[in-house]
């Protein structure tokens, strides 16, 4: 598959109207969380936690397909404009239903936009002058900066205007990712598919996947990256008794160490696109293990050494500046090491199978995480460390034995 790059001049244009987009998702997550809690319904925060999640995880394979059958860039500028469609709704709409609704179809949206983002870094990077790994590192500061801004945003402007407005501040972002999408040109050609059956009939869902689920590389590399998120999803649930009940702190020490997490994460990001990462596997493996590290180096130092409140902020501070920095690398090698090895015409379901990996695993790891909860914060560090070094190590282990190709 031949790759079309976009007009002249708007290469940067797109990457600054992504990291506008990004920081709207996190908005949108926020003010619709703001909402629910304030309505003091029973359940009403899981409820649309698996909203925003589950229904773009059951779609996910069906995503995968409509991406590598179809203009990828096109189906991102539709998915945006959706997006601020559904926002704009919701925004008149502040029902507790309309809200279930609304989160659920954005989901599905997201996934959508997501999955076409993959299949267009390639795009970016030739069109930009740079190799797949840098395309990845820049994407993947972008998001990071978004994770920083965004609830910082997102939480002023439910202050300023309330929820309805930030809405309908969000829609504009996703419209103006619409607009720009558009306007640049981006495409990307789609392939015939020569294995369809002589008498027209397409293949069976499972079928179209089979020839990706067959790459043992791409199926270790997704298994270790699902076992590596069911591991950070442990600590992620863990992590706010962490800070209000093993270090007896408060709401300012929870922003300032979730600031210490995106800041290392944009470092990471800004190291990683000075890097050629001829080799992006090894990395990702190596990045893996220093995530589970940390992570184990918290509950160690936690459970043994002891954390008083002072010292304990400085020690999980430095903790998640690694830790978010070897997140960052992690994501780009992964991403990097997926798109090389796949053939253009399968980035699509290569995507979604990552999706859906993550995804379920991160709900998993939540679920896990709760078991812990309120006073096992310690431990539950303990184990998503414990997990997150096997993960790096034994995916080393089993990718270096596969027959395929190189990364």
């Amino acid at each position: 598959m031949g790759i079309v790059a976009f007009r002249k001049g708007w290469g940067w244009l797109l990457l600054v109207a992504l990291t506008i987009s990004t920081i709207g998702d996190e908005i949108s997550l926020i003010t619709l969380m703001f909402r629910t809690a304030g309505d003091r319904t029973a359940f009403a925060v899981p409820m649309l936690l698996v909203a925003q999640l589950l229904p773009g995880l059951l779609v996910t394979p069906y995503i995968g397909r409509l991406v590598d059958a179809h203009d990828a860039g096109k189906l991102l500028a539709g998915a945006a404009l959706a997006d601020a469609v559904v926002l704009s709704w919701m925004a008149y709409h502040p029902d507790p239903v309309s809200t279930m609704v609304g989160a659920g179809v954005l989901s599905i949206l997201f996934a959508v936009g997501g999955t076409a983002t993959f299949a267009l870094i390639p795009v970016l990077a030739t069109g930009l002058g740079m190799t797949l790994a840098r395309a990845n590192a820049v994407l993947e500061f972008v998001r990071s900066a978004g994770m920083l801004a965004g609830p910082v945003v997102g939480g002023a402007l439910v202050a300023w205007g309330g929820a309805g407005n930030a809405l309908l501040i969000d829609a504009v972002s996703f419209a103006l990712l619409a607009l720009v999408v558009l306007g640049s040109g981006l495409r990307r050609p789609v392939e015939v598919d020569v294995d369809a059956d002589a008498d027209g009939r397409a293949r069976t869902l499972f079928a179209e996947y089979l020839p990706v689920l067959r790459d043992r590389r791409i199926v270790i590399m997704i298994g270790v990256l699902a076992l590596g998120v069911f591991a950070s999803a442990i600590a992620d649930v863990a992590f706010v008794f962490l800070v209000t009940v093993s270090l007896a702190a408060g709401a300012m020490a929870f922003g300032l160490l979730t600031a210490c997490w995106a800041g290392g994460m944009m470092a990471g990001a800004a190291a990683a696109g000075v890097w050629p990462m001829l080799r992006p596997a090894p990395l990702a493996f190596a990045s893996a293990i220093v995530m589970g590290a940390m992570m184990l180096a918290i509950g160690i130092v936690g459970g043994i050494v002891g954390l008083t409140m002072t010292s304990g902020l400085v020690a999980v501070g430095i903790a998640f500046v690694i830790g978010g920095a070897a997140n960052s690398v992690h994501n780009v090698a992964v991403r990097t090491m997926l798109q090389r090895e796949a053939p253009a015409g399968a980035h699509g379901k290569v995507a979604a199978i990552y999706s859906a990996a993550t995804s379920s695993a991160g709900i998993l790891g939540y679920m896990a995480g709760g078991m812990f909860m309120p006073t096992g914060a310690i431990d539950a560090y303990l184990l998503g460390g414990a997990l997150g070094v096997v993960a790096g190590g034994l995916g080393w282990l089993l990718f270096t034995a596969s027959r395929s190709k190189d990364a």
